[in-house]
């Protein structure tokens, strides 16, 4: 039972991935359709198949989950896609993996892995050698994954797990199957009903995160017939088993839920002038959390306080402009400083940008903030991009708060300012109301402390109202697993504003 992932359902967007260098398939072994519902709304489909082929004498087969969303982001429609799958013997034993993520309008990134001596080698764009990391052969193959409950004629109460390689986050995953009962569901958005077998498909945590849970219902052949998961970021996606024509068919775009609006945290009471503040107290609740003391950072910024039970209070304050130099010579490591994937200060054209934005400034501060005025001028803000690389943000000067930060980061290291970015909340409206929305943003290391700077705002400065959940270097990051902290409260999280202190003028 193949576990969809589910990762930041608007930051882990990919199209299809080609095939270069793959022998010619034989045959198909296994193709079926799925139209996939977001919210009671047609939004896409997942089409799974698996050919079968030889490859040096050796029978493998090469099995691809392909799914198409279409979504809508305040106000915008934008299309999701993401290709994955794995190449595998009959046994079921992984002998290579891939993946095509789509970063933004004509950038993708593509992962390809080869399982050689236990040992999973990973190249990316087919051009570069990553780092190699150690392989389970215990893993299975998603053909075997998709026939596993048939093959094992499951029953209600069994209970059993596996282990899943997911390529969009390049980890090994274990999965625990539970067998409930038979229970008359709905198909087909309502359209039919039927007796089928529950089963849950539920991975273990990643990085303190609980990806959901993937729950099917079969029919007496075990095979599914419905599925559904509570994805992150888009509500409730289930999926019927139908055929290519009424699962390609499209759905009403005018009916879609807009997901920028659902995925912000509605507020009680407005905040004046939000950028401006100093210093601000929050009650939050982060429902199903066992640990909500962990999900927000502790630094110089912002504390954690008076947790009880799965609700804590947020101590935040103001950042930047900076006073004396406290650092005694001290400079962050490496990885805040060195060209990467995401942040490549090394591209060419982000350095021209640089030194334009700079010019003769030596002030590692000055020159910071130089940058992020650069920044806020001249690149335009658009909901198009899913999570785009500094290089590809230099050329287009678009992008929503992902590439304004990744390009502000790039900039400040290819003038010597150590960055990382930031993800969180910042405050913001939605249809006039109130609300905490998911955002990123970037932090510079200057006179001994890391400032957090905002150049989607461009003030020099960030309030009370940037709320830090994580910080990244992306060194040596090539996924977009150093987002998946916002899942632990994406959908589950409820913010009272307790007080807001020492507004200064805008």
């Amino acid at each position: 039972m193949r576990y969809l992932p589910t990762s930041i359902c608007l930051l882990l967007l990919a199209i299809p991935c080609g095939t270069a260098g793959e022998p010619k398939a034989d045959k198909i072994v296994l193709d079926f359709w799925d139209a996939a519902y977001l919210k009671g709304n047609k939004a896409g489909y997942v089409h799974t198949f698996t050919t079968e082929f030889e490859e040096n004498g050796q029978k493998l087969l090469r099995t691809t989950v392909e799914m198409r969303l279409t979504v809508k982001r305040n106000d915008d429609v934008k299309q999701m896609s993401m290709d994955s799958g794995t190449v595998e013997t009959p046994q079921g034993r992984v002998v290579r993996i891939f993946v095509k993520q789509y970063l933004a309008k004509d950038k993708s990134l593509e992962i390809s892995g080869t399982v050689i001596d236990n040992q999973l080698k990973l190249m990316l764009d087919q051009t570069k050698l990553l780092k190699t990391s150690a392989w389970n052969d215990r893993v299975i193959g998603l053909y075997r994954q998709q026939r596993i409950c048939k093959d094992q004629k499951v029953k209600a109460g069994d209970e059993f797990s596996y282990l899943s390689y997911e390529p969009a986050i390049t980890a090994i995953v274990p999965i625990r199957l539970s067998v409930k009962d038979y229970e008359v569901v709905e198909l087909f958005a309502g359209q039919e009903k039927k007796k089928l077998l529950r089963v849950e498909t539920k991975p273990d945590k990643i990085d303190n995160v609980q990806l959901p849970t993937l729950i099917s219902w079969l029919n007496d052949k075990r095979e599914v017939e419905r599925s559904q998961v509570e994805a992150p970021g888009l509500g409730l996606m289930v999926l019927y088993r139908a055929t290519k024509a009424v699962a390609t068919a499209p759905g009403n775009l005018d009916a879609l839920t807009d997901i920028g609006l659902s995925q912000a945290v509605p507020l009680k009471q407005a905040i004046l002038k939000p950028y401006a503040t100093t210093a601000a107290v929050y009650r939050i609740t982060i429902r199903n959390e066992d640990d909500p003391g962990s999900a927000f950072s502790n630094d110089d910024r912002q504390k954690v306080k008076n947790v009880r039970g799965t609700t804590l209070e947020l101590h935040v304050r103001a950042g930047g402009p900076v006073g004396a130099d406290t650092s005694n010579g001290k400079m962050p490591g490496a990885e805040f400083t060195q060209s990467s994937y995401f942040i490549n200060s090394d591209d060419p054209l982000v350095r021209k940008h640089a030194r334009s934005a700079v010019k003769e400034e030596k002030d590692p501060w000055k020159k910071a903030l130089r940058v992020e005025k650069w920044v806020y001028d001249n690149m335009k803000g658009t909901n198009f991009e899913a999570l785009a690389t500094a290089d590809h943000v230099a050329k287009t000067l678009e992008g929503d708060c992902t590439e304004f930060a990744m390009l502000m980061a790039a900039m400040c290291r290819a003038e010597g300012v150590p960055s990382r970015t930031a993800v969180g909340l910042i405050y913001g409206e939605a249809k006039e109301r109130p609300v905490f929305a998911f955002h990123m943003w970037t932090e510079v290391f200057v006179r001994g402390r890391w400032v957090p700077l905002d150049a989607t705002l461009g003030q020099g400065r960030v309030g009370a109202t940037h709320l830090k959940i994580s910080d990244q270097s992306w060194h040596e990051t090539r996924t977009l697993t150093p987002l998946f902290p916002v899942l632990r409260v994406l959908g589950r999280i409820s913010i009272d504003v307790v007080s807001v202190e020492n507004v200064l003028k805008p």
